[in-house]
């Protein structure tokens, strides 16, 4: 059970930083310190930068904790499978990190962003099979494509549960990849 689940609460983890993420930008943005932070030399491009090396630094040093843990206690990963779930975990927190400055940057409010990160995260993960599997060729397969975590979930789970490794994980990266750019 173990092997089938980590990686679902490995990215749903990863996903409620998002929430993290959109409402700190919010509460700035509420409290003037984004303005302050615009008088400074910081460029616009910098300022988001390092909010978005933020975001990655929490939904990371999240996974980084819980698969040191489950390498401890329950001795899944090899050396190099452990290495590449922190390379893929870095990458999947890069595009929840995306996605919460994009949240933040439309919510008005605080609540708006904390709801809005909600509903998002509830609904990638419902999607993303993270705790049941989605049945290939069914409309929930064709839909869950859709889902960030659907991509993440594959990822891990090619790595945990099969033994693979990043060389079979070419659409999944570059999905995870391409939220990032975008």
């Amino acid at each position: 059970p173990v092997n089938m689940f980590l990686p679902g609460v490995i990215t749903m983890f990863v996903l409620f930083a998002v929430t993290l993420n959109a409402r700190a930008l919010v509460e700035e943005r509420r409290l003037g310190t984004l303005e302050r932070l615009l008088t400074t030399r910081l460029s616009v491009g910098q300022l988001f930068l390092g909010k978005f090396l933020a975001g990655i630094s929490r939904g990371f040093i999240q996974t980084l904790i819980l698969l040191v843990l489950s390498y401890i206690v329950f001795q899944l990963f090899t050396p190099l499978s452990f290495v590449e779930c922190l390379i893929i975990a870095f990458i999947f927190s890069a595009a929840a990190s995306s996605l919460g400055l994009i949240i933040g940057s439309l919510a008005r409010t605080e609540d708006q962003s904390v709801w809005i990160a909600v509903v998002f995260t509830m609904v990638m993960v419902m999607l993303g099979g993270t705790f049941f599997e989605v049945t290939e060729g069914s409309v929930l397969y064709t839909i869950s494509r859709a889902s960030l975590n659907t991509y993440a979930n594959d990822a891990f789970k090619t790595i945990i549960v099969q033994g693979g490794s990043l060389a079979e994980l070419g659409l999944e990266l570059g999905v995870m990849a391409g939220v990032i750019v975008v």
